[in-house]
């Protein structure tokens, strides 16, 4: 998966800038067209690899060009990542518009290229070929609707019941992919450009009606939302990479440093990571014809062994059920083969992604080997929290991993004769749930047991008891109010902000919205943090 979204965040962007009228087939020429009857056999199967020759030959499109579609798929990619430190909601607003503007303009172009089909020239050819040419036929086609299977990375946040919702959205996607697939793959074939022509920009070209059309008020418009909907696929493309490095790494399958967050609640590291594969790819491969020789093996094969094991499931008892499951299964495996075969330069990218995948989870088990027990430190805090605690006043301390603003708080604990409540709370914003069988918990948060081994020696030094407490989520201010509720505290101490404008402007004020949350009996407290080092609060 994660070869396939660094390709697919490339192609995206570099399709987007073709869209938006840069390279070198954004303009259709009258010599562009090629009708179908001049080619000596128009029944043969036609395979992408075929035209390689004709790219080789053609004029070498250079990176470093301020008309490069890869150049300014490189700024874009770079900008996106950057946007992503912020946390996605702020970018899912512009991926809605832009689908329902492109679902508008498809509706459009459909309806004017249909009564326009030039229906003597749809040669659609023959099923008497090679059945060996017929199966890699077949499996182009699966490849090129591979991305369908993004749907399911939002099965995190429908309604439930999941299943229900999940029916209803597959088959209207399905069903919408399929049509308006058809549909257009006709107007392509009745407009016949040659093979090699508008690779990155046919919507465009059909949508002005063929090199002699002259629709230009619907091509540009084409242009326009179809760069905006493929960068906002650059973007879910990104996020969705900054989401299964964390998710790795939470569950120590990668190193605990790309779990680190800003203060925006986004895995920076991640952020960095998603951005940077990407971009290295560009460096080296810029063109579509290129970047599509590296694509769907990572996508097709997750999906295959994912119905394959489900086949398997002793829950899926029913044989009408576990039956076409397992035989979607052995098809994939097929395909997944095929692809394997055919596109040796994908096998070998996928190749490089997986061992270096492998060696950092090799890295991440032998230190995670090493590290001390996380039960040796369950035992330390009850040994420090003895029973007559519970009856005291409790005062309630919000950190996201600073041990510089909870000292004060037990300077002020030590004075009320209180218990301090150490709310460790780690804010995570992602594009979809994180919730996984090895959920991120104080017993596997490497951040979170070395602040507590700090809070303890603390607790000892003041004499203070200690009562723990750890959550993750996308909102703060909520967990620390459910905290604060669940434990019956007097008040809630968070440190001083220095967190600039732009922060308080996409975020809000931290204090206020906690106020707002907590009863009016609980206050909240700014207590000062030592100049050093900044508050996590």
């Amino acid at each position: 998966l994660f070869a396939d979204y660094t390709v697919t965040a490339s192609m995206s962007a570099v399709d987007a800038f073709h869209y938006f009228g840069l390279g070198g087939t954004s303009s259709p020429q009258p010599s562009e067209t090629a009708g179908v009857g001049e080619s000596t056999d128009t029944d043969a199967i036609h395979f992408p690899e075929e035209n390689a020759p004709k790219v080789d030959k053609a004029p070498h499109e250079r990176l470093f060009d301020w008309r490069s579609p890869g150049l300014w798929a490189i700024i874009s990619i770079v900008a996106i990542g950057a946007f992503n430190l912020l946390g996605p909601k702020h970018s899912a607003g512009f991926a809605l518009f832009a689908a329902i503007g492109m679902m508008a303009v498809t509706l459009v172009v459909v309806a004017f290229a249909l009564p326009s089909l030039h229906w003597s020239n749809l040669k659609l050819g023959t099923l008497r070929q090679n059945p060996v040419d017929l199966w890699r036929a077949f499996v182009y086609v699966v490849l090129a609707l591979s991305g369908v299977e993004a749907i399911a990375n939002l099965t995190g946040i429908m309604q439930k019941p999941v299943y229900a919702t999940a029916r209803k959205s597959i088959w209207l996607v399905a069903g919408e992919v399929a049509v308006f697939n058809l549909l257009l793959a006709l107007a392509m074939v009745s407009l016949a450009p040659a093979r090699d022509a508008h690779v990155g920009d046919m919507m465009a070209f059909i949508a002005r009606g063929g090199a002699q059309g002259g629709r230009v008020w619907l091509e540009w418009p084409v242009r326009i939302i179809g760069g905006t909907l493929l960068l906002s696929a650059t973007n879910t493309a990104v996020n969705g990479l900054m989401s299964i490095v964390y998710v790795m790494s939470r569950d120590g399958e990668l190193p605990t440093i790309f779990q680190k967050l800003n203060s925006f609640g986004a895995p920076w590291i991640g952020a960095v990571l998603a951005a940077a594969a990407p971009v290295i790819v560009l460096l080296f491969a810029h063109d579509l014809t290129t970047l599509a020789s590296l694509y769907a093996i990572g996508v097709v094969g997750a999906v295959a062994i994912n119905c394959s094991l489900c086949s398997l499931h002793p829950r899926l008892r029913k044989m009408w059920r576990k039956v076409p499951m397992a035989m979607l299964g052995v098809l994939l495996l097929c395909i997944w083969v095929t692809l394997a075969v055919t596109k040796p330069h994908a096998t070998v990218f996928v190749s490089i992604v997986l061992a270096v995948g492998l060696i950092l989870r090799r890295i991440t088990r032998l230190a995670g080997s090493r590290r001390a027990r996380p039960s040796l430190l369950r035992r330390a805090i009850m040994e420090q929290l003895p029973p007559e605690a519970m009856v005291k006043p409790k005062l309630l301390v919000a950190t996201a991993g600073s041990a510089q603003v909870v000292e004060p708080a037990f300077e002020l604990a030590k004075a009320q004769d209180a218990v301090l409540v150490v709310c460790f709370v780690r804010q995570v914003a992602l594009s979809y749930k994180v919730e996984a069988e090895a959920r991120l918990t104080l017993e596997n948060d490497a951040a979170a047991q070395a602040l507590f081994t700090d809070v303890l020696e603390l607790g000892h030094r003041y004499g203070v008891p200690v009562i723990p407490m750890y959550d993750t989520g996308p909102d703060a201010p909520v967990l620390i109010a459910e905290t604060a509720a669940m434990n019956g505290v007097e008040k809630v101490l968070i440190g001083s902000s220095r967190r600039g404008t732009l922060h308080h402007l996409i975020k809000g004020s931290f204090q206020r919205r906690l106020e707002n949350l907590l009863p009016p009996e609980i206050p909240v407290q700014v207590i000062a943090v030592p100049e050093s080092t900044p508050t996590a609060a």
